[in-house]
Order: C-alpha cells, then structure tokens, then sequence
C-alpha cells in the first residue's frame, strides 16, 4: 500500500491471486484474467516497469528465470535500480 499498490507495483510472480487493499479492507482478487496465462501477465507487468509506468517491481524465485529488470538502453525506463534480494526460511 505504502509504494502505490497494484498501480506503481509490478508483481512476477507464479501467484494466481492477491491480496489487496481496497479502501482500507483487504481483500483478495485474482491476477490472472480468463485466456491469459502466469507468464504472459508476468511479462505485462515487467514491460510495464521498464517502460516506467510501474515504479516498483517485487519479483519471486517461481518468476525470476529469463527475466531482466536491469536499466537498459533499448527501454525508456533508465532510472537506477536498487535490487533488495530475500529469501523466507
């Protein structure tokens, strides 16, 4: 809630849902619309920040594999990035 949620945050993730807050009441919705796939909405959202329409990007081991969220001259996105790794027990 506090980096914009769902609008400034992009998820990649293997998640079919979310949790969200909607007006100070969590709730859960699904990330996935009908007819589109985990790995197609995972890469939307990654265009999405590296063309800096998404601020902040939170991405999981299950979505990490191929993908590159490092500055780029081919996007318009070139802010520096800060990359913050963890790994739950």
């Amino acid at each position: 809630d506090e980096l914009g949620g769902t609008k400034n945050v992009a998820e990649l993730t293997g998640r079919k849902v979310r949790q969200v807050n909607r007006g100070g009441e969590w709730t859960i919705e699904n990330r996935v619309k009908e007819g589109i796939s985990n790995d197609d909405i995972n890469i939307q959202e990654r265009k999405r920040f590296q063309m800096g329409k998404k601020r902040v990007a939170i991405i999981s081991d299950a979505a990490s594999t191929g993908i590159s969220l490092h500055a780029d001259c081919r996007v318009k996105n070139q802010d520096r990035r800060v990359h913050i790794p963890f790994q739950l027990p």
